[in-house]
């Protein structure tokens, strides 16, 4: 499948609309965590170390700060993003330090997918309220995004809300945060602990306490998901994702697969031939930043 850039509005707002048609395939960055919302369709959707989920309409889950969405739709679909703000009295102090409920499948996590029940449908229609009548305020859109942490909290169980937002509710939300936008762009712990100003044995003990594995496991299997998506889901080449991911060389690139995929990366990009359902689908890369809020929009292929 081919990537396609789209030029949109670059004003950043804390709440975004995106409307896509069947058999549509986009893929979104975010670069801070929020929480999405399927208000109308179906689509598979997938996070590196998450893996692949099918979701259809009156569903919402959390997408973590530097995560890329990548999405295919089974229908016409409408999703709403809303950014999570950094602030800890949204979530109370009872919250944090609760032990993490995403289960680890091997290099795998499930990412938890809660209903929307009626005190989010009154929040959704609410923002469709706002984006009819063109109240483009980013004031109130902000406080519209803090609000929806509020009625998550209202509206479900304790455990359910601890779920949701178990990558969120660490010891140190400013540290994960940075975690997760640096480390689209190093190559290894060291590189990373450096970009934080941290030792490299300081900062290893700290990301253990924060996210409750080692700082090299996770950027191995956050490494490994991707590169194993980008084999296995777009047509680029060889080179390009291994530059992409931050390899030194093609040899690099070709041993890491070998010993964490299981086979070269020719071998798991062939894979896909091999695969009835395969279908050639025009892909769409967007940055969820560049969004307008109120220009809902269909993307033409």
């Amino acid at each position: 499948m081919d990537y396609e850039k789209f030029e949109l509005d670059d004003r950043k707002l804390p709440i975004r609309f995106l409307n896509l048609k069947k058999d549509e395939k986009c893929t979104v960055e975010q670069s801070e965590s929020g929480i999405v919302l399927l208000t109308e369709g179906r689509l598979n959707f997938s996070i590196p170390m998450y893996g692949e989920k099918n979701v259809s309409s009156g569903k919402l889950f959390f997408l973590p700060s530097g995560g890329v969405l990548s999405m295919s739709t089974l229908e016409k679909s409408s999703i709403i993003f809303v950014d999570i703000c950094e602030e800890n009295y949204l979530f109370g102090k009872q919250y944090f330090d609760k032990p993490e409920e995403c289960e680890d499948q091997g290099n795998e996590y499930i990412i938890p997918i809660l209903n929307i029940n009626e005190g989010v449908s009154g929040y959704i229609q609410s923002l469709l309220v706002y984006r009819n009548n063109s109240v483009n305020d980013r004031c109130l859109l902000e406080i519209k995004a803090k609000e929806l942490v509020c009625i998550i909290k209202a509206f479900y169980k304790e455990k359910d809300f601890v779920r949701l937002f178990s990558m969120f509710l660490t010891n140190d939300l400013n540290f994960s945060q940075q975690v997760h936008r640096l480390s689209q762009n190093i190559r290894n712990v060291r590189q990373l602990a450096e970009k934080m100003n941290y030792s490299y044995s300081g900062f290893n003990k700290r990301f253990r306490k924060v996210f409750g594995v080692s700082a090299y496991l996770w950027l191995r299997n956050k490494r490994a998901n991707t590169v194993y998506y980008e084999l296995y889901h777009t047509n680029k080449s060889l080179k390009q994702i291994s530059s992409d991911n931050k390899f030194c060389t093609l040899s690099h690139f070709n041993e890491f697969c070998y010993k964490v995929l299981g086979g070269s990366p020719r071998q798991i990009r062939n894979k896909r031939r091999d695969t009835p359902s395969a279908k050639k689908e025009t892909s769409v890369t967007l940055k969820v930043t560049d969004v307008s809020f109120f220009k809902a929009f269909t993307m033409q292929r």
